[in-house]
């Protein structure tokens, strides 16, 4: 029941996106926000329940995120990208655009982050970011993110299998690289910094490796419900999204360290961010 209510949670962030109108979705976003501040700081005040009051302090972390990102209007993640807009991808206006809203979401995850670590009187390194140990999750997370570029640029030749605008050639490709990494890189930073760092070092105070790894990973995959760069969002979240979530949970368990998840995350980045970018001028 726990671990369900957890799931639920790790939804409500995100919620306010149902609802209708900026004003309410604001104030939703802050009720929530409240709520789960709250919650922790009553779990911290009670002898039963302090053992766990860092999991809500996560998932209010992970909403001051998603407030300030996404429903605070004319905040610069709301708004960079929003004029002119560009046929076929109104959030894509230009390459610059779109590498300086990824590095918009790092700092508000990192932001965000801090809050949770100043608060719980925790540590950096408390929630994977730190070196870590060099082995195979470094290796893997490598070798990753070196295949995921080249086989990528090997699709293209597939429409169905990567369905960029107009034509691509090597040219193409290797003029993209620079903002391609930097937009891949801080996605997958930030996301690995908030699902596996953040949120899944608090769930393992109640759950253990195993079963903290698996919720972070059906949290993550529910947060990409609603996507609109794929025509099978179901299918996105069950054979992408939520095998990404468990992977990135070993490697992050694995190394004791973010780092090789988010390079996986930054390779498997790719494919999307390449076709954000097919459309910018």
């Amino acid at each position: 029941m726990f671990a369900f209510a957890c799931i639920v949670a790790g939804f409500l962030p995100i919620s306010a996106g149902y609802v209708q109108g900026d004003v309410a979705r604001l104030a939703y976003g802050l009720v929530v926000a409240t709520a789960l501040l709250a919650l922790a700081l009553l779990a911290r005040r009670s002898a039963a329940l302090r053992r766990y009051w860092e999991i809500p302090l996560a998932f209010f972390g992970m909403s001051l995120f998603t407030l300030a990102d996404r429903y605070v209007p004319g905040f610069l993640a709301s708004q960079v990208l929003r004029s002119p807009p560009v046929a076929g991808n109104p959030l894509a206006s230009t390459v610059q655009g779109t590498v300086l809203i990824e590095l918009d979401e790092l700092l508000l995850t990192v932001l965000a982050v801090l809050v949770v670590v100043w608060i719980s009187r925790s540590s950096l390194a408390s929630i994977y970011v730190r070196r870590g140990r060099f082995g195979r999750a470094y290796v893997i997370g490598i070798l990753a993110l070196i295949a995921f570029y080249v086989f990528t640029f090997g699709a293209l030749s597939h429409s169905r299998f990567m369905p960029v605008h107009g034509t691509f050639d090597f040219g193409r490709y290797l003029s993209l690289t620079p903002a391609l990494l930097a937009a891949a890189a801080a996605n997958g930073f930030l996301e690995e910094l908030m699902f596996r760092g953040m949120l899944m070092s608090k769930l393992n105070i109640a759950f253990g490796p195993y079963l903290a790894t698996f919720i972070q990973a059906v949290i993550f995959a529910s947060w990409h419900v609603g996507v609109t760069y794929t025509s099978s969002a179901v299918v996105f979240i069950v054979l992408f999204a939520f095998p990404l979530g468990l992977i990135g949970g070993y490697l992050t368990r694995s190394s004791r360290s973010i780092v090789p998840s988010a390079l996986l995350h930054a390779g498997a980045d790719i494919p999307i961010y390449l076709g954000f970018l097919s459309y910018v001028s």
